[in-house]
């Protein structure tokens, strides 16, 4: 008798098709019954296509014929999987990751073993160029600056605080294990993110509706530092390193995106942290980078608090047709 996965993945790729195919790789040998897979094509320029992963046992291929973000490409994905399936767990699992033989087979278990109010649990996440530093841990809301935070991170894989399970308020949008009912409920990401801080916004929702969030670290995922955005040849940086060469890409979304985080969900003494010492971190974060001499990315940061005022702008003044 056949036995009916439990779990579906879902993964984004974005012209990455050799890290989609070796994530793929890594699931089928993570238990006995590898978990459904699907891959959301984001409009490549060279579409993975279904003949690439006619290795993988369970998989279905949505192909857009445009880049649709993050947050979008991944929403497509859940959709299909509660229309399509009975799979009990979801799994968004960034592409750019390898899977430790039996994690899938423990966050399983320990969902079952939760409460039922708790709709998302997260693995640890070590960094596949370096498996000794860790990428996550369990993470937290930092609402002086409006993001979310990892202690720890990128510091020993197996610190005392990294191999502790316990109740998180953030998540890392890398590896999200949810319940059905939790994805039925929240439905996905808020599609206004085109890329970055998308996690934490669907945390902060969730808290609001009364969820729980865990952290199982006997999970192991290993994951490509910023695998989605840099070239495979090229030296990993810290995200706000000077000599990133993608840092004004990052900063626009991050910046941008953090403001509609905390406009959308900082209230009362947590609206005070944020938009109190916001004005300082930013003068502070324009100095430093105009010291290392990256204008290009003070532009970006100012371009993200401006298209960020926009749209606010036009939410509560839209446009009317003359």
């Amino acid at each position: 008798m056949t036995v009916k996965p439990r779990t579906a993945i879902i993964t984004v790729n974005y012209n990455s098709t050799s890290f989609t195919v070796s994530c793929a790789k890594s699931l089928i040998s993570s238990g006995v019954t590898p978990p459904f897979l699907v891959v959301v094509d984001n409009g490549s320029s060279v579409p993975i296509r279904d003949q690439d992963l006619s290795f993988y046992p369970y998989s279905f291929l949505i192909c857009s014929h445009k880049n649709l973000g993050f947050a979008r490409g991944n929403n497509l994905g859940i959709d299909w999987v509660l229309s399509n399936t009975d799979c009990e767990y979801l799994f968004l699992l960034n592409n750019d990751t390898v899977v430790d033989k039996y994690a899938i087979e423990i966050l399983e278990k320990t969902m079952d073993t939760l409460n039922r109010r708790v709709g998302v649990i997260s693995p640890r996440i070590l960094l596949k160029e370096d498996p000794e530093k860790l990428w996550y841990g369990g993470g937290d809301v930092c609402w002086f600056r409006g993001k979310g935070k990892i202690p720890g991170y990128l510091g020993p894989a197996d610190s005392k605080h990294a191999l502790t399970p316990r109740f998180v308020s953030f998540i890392s949008g890398c590896a999200m294990f949810g319940r059905r009912t939790f994805f039925e409920d929240i439905r996905g990401f808020d599609e206004r993110f085109f890329l970055y801080e998308e996690d934490l916004e669907l945390c902060l929702r969730a808290a609001k509706k009364g969820w729980l969030l865990y952290y199982e670290p006997k999970a192991v995922i290993f994951h490509v530092g910023q695998g989605s955005i840099r070239k495979s040849d090229r030296t990993f940086f810290k995200t706000y390193d000077p000599q990133n060469p993608d840092l004004a890409f990052i900063i626009y979304h991050r910046t941008k995106n953090r403001l509609l985080n905390m406009y959308l969900h900082a209230k009362g003494v947590k609206a005070m942290f944020f938009w109190g010492t916001f004005p300082f971190y930013t003068v502070r974060d324009i100095s430093r980078l105009l010291i290392y001499g990256r204008k290009e990315s003070v532009r970006s940061l100012l371009r993200g608090i401006l298209d960020f005022a926009k749209m606010v702008i036009n939410v509560h003044h839209p446009h009317q047709a003359d």
